[in-house]
């Protein structure tokens, strides 16, 4: 590229503990580019930006902002160059309306202490008309959609005239509907000049926004290419630093005819209604659907977590009633959930803790717990999935969100419970923890166990699913045998699920 870049990293060095987190990074982006920063989870992606962003000092190297040298001590720093994050998860103030947001710490004032609402009110449709956002500037933002606080974030960036904004995993819990139009608007923001790096674990997303490429891995600049043309494939390898296979289609049988979970005119009001289908030991059964859909409010309520308000839910042929989720586990149901900060971990407590919860059994004689036991398995599950941690005492809190999300996973792959519910497992991880999800996803099965399989993905679902349901607006819309795996069910499932 010729020109000044807006961004430019210069052999950043950053360690922690004597460990090399990133070696000798140049990382340079132009004007008005999309740039993707892809990698597995531990590449080094939330390290340089944090260095980029003043949340560390790198070790050595520089920074330079559109051409000048800049030396970032802090966040607010970097903030006052032109550059804006929009976070995985939200930083908006919940109980403040938009507007306040997109203004805050920058509020127009007519004196010291009066506030001009009406300035800011005009500030905020102008800017609102010219990014073609929809969201009513008293609108509270914890009544907002996922996709609105996007929005938000984004406008809150652009009203402090940022040229640079960083977005981590931005569509993250985003319908398809919602993903086009956030696309929409990042292509607005290129056109008038700001540049974008783009951090995403959704790889198809690449060839439809970006520009160019950037692979982190280990610590290290893998390479910079053009997206265009460039397939999923080999993106897969570089991240990876090796070659993948694709796995064909197997015949799949159940392990019995007998139903281990029935599920019977199931519903819970404002969420889902009508629900019926069986589940085979042995079974992998996927539930696709948008957000929206019902797909975690149903699989909450499977797992105790929620309150059926009608129909009936059998184990085994009995009628069972699922007051709470110790219960469920109690009777061999567990849930890896959606929401893995609120409902999926105990953030304060250290990650022997987490991953071993529900198999604590397995480890005592006599009511008395072998910690040595239970540290071994404990780590042999984390290392599987590739989990990146100091310590089995360091709390879940200080895990980056994909590694929060294997905690969660682990647990439940180490406890194998009868009926294993996954409600979007892959969030937030890389292609290669996928991959390895998937085959232990059918390991699980082959040994008996069910698996309901939750995902907005219609081809992660074909990629491990016996029978496929679609969800749509709280019903169960159509039903799929996914043998043999034609490419005319993932266009049916895609058509269905564009609402």
């Amino acid at each position: 590229m010729s020109g000044i870049e807006a961004i430019e990293l210069s052999g950043i060095y950053k360690s922690f503990s004597g460990v090399d987190v990133l070696k000798n990074i140049d990382f340079s982006v132009g004007k008005g580019e999309i740039r993707a920063l892809l990698g597995a989870n531990g590449a080094g992606k939330s390290t340089l930006i944090k260095v980029a962003t003043g949340v560390y000092l790198p070790d050595r190297g520089g920074i330079k902002i559109n051409g000048q040298a800049c030396s970032f001590k802090s966040p607010i720093d970097s903030f006052n160059a032109g550059i804006a994050v929009v976070h995985q998860e939200t930083s908006l103030i919940p109980t403040s309306t938009a507007l306040q947001n997109v203004f805050m710490a920058r509020e127009y004032k007519k004196a010291s202490f009066i506030l001009d609402e009406k300035t800011m009110l005009k500030k905020y449709n102008q800017l609102a008309q010219k990014l073609n956002v929809n969201v009513a500037p008293d609108k509270i933002v914890r009544e907002l959609g996922s996709a609105e606080k996007k929005l938000v974030e984004i406008m809150k960036a652009v009203s402090r005239n940022s040229s640079i904004i960083i977005m981590d995993e931005p569509t993250d819990s985003l319908s398809k509907n919602e993903v086009d139009s956030l696309f929409r608007l990042i292509l607005e923001l290129k056109n008038a000049g700001i540049t974008i790096v783009y951090i995403t674990h959704f790889l198809e997303e690449v060839a439809k926004i970006a520009d160019t490429v950037t692979v982190l891995r280990d610590g290290q600049l893998i390479d910079t290419l053009p997206a265009k043309g460039l397939s999923t494939f080999h993106i897969v390898n570089l991240i990876l630093g090796k070659e993948i296979m694709t796995r064909e289609a197997e015949e799949r049988k159940h392990v019995s005819k007998t139903a281990r979970l029935s599920v019977k005119n199931l519903s819970r009001k404002n969420e889902f209604s009508a629900i019926n289908f069986d589940l085979y030991p042995g079974e992998v059964l996927g539930i696709v659907g948008v957000v929206g859909s019902g797909k975690s409010e149903l699989a909450n309520t499977l797992a105790g977590a929620k309150i059926v308000h009608g129909g009936q839910i059998e184990l085994n042929g009995q009628p069972v009633i699922l007051k709470n989720p110790n219960k469920a586990i109690k009777l061999g149901i567990g849930l890896a959930p959606e929401d893995r900060k609120t409902q999926g971990l105990f953030l304060d407590h250290d990650l022997g803790f987490n991953v071993s919860l529900p198999s604590l059994k397995r480890f005592s004689r006599h009511g008395i717990i072998s910690k040595k036991k239970e540290k071994l398995a404990v780590k042999a599950e984390l290392d599987r999935l590739q989990t990146s941690y100091s310590s089995l005492t360091q709390k879940a809190r200080y895990l980056s969100g994909g590694n929060q999300q294997k905690c969660v996973l682990g647990r439940w792959l180490m406890a194998a419970p009868g009926i294993l519910i996954l409600d979007e497992p892959t969030r937030g991880v890389d292609v290669g923890v996928k991959s390895e999800l998937y085959n232990m996803v059918r390991q699980l099965s082959e040994k008996g166990n069910s698996i309901i399989y939750c995902s907005g993905e219609p081809e992660e679902i074909l990629a491990v699913a016996d029978r496929i349901m679609v969800m749509q607006k709280g019903k169960i819309k159509k039903q799929y045998d996914t043998k043999p795996l034609e490419r005319e069910l993932l266009n049916a499932m895609l058509e269905v699920n564009n609402v």
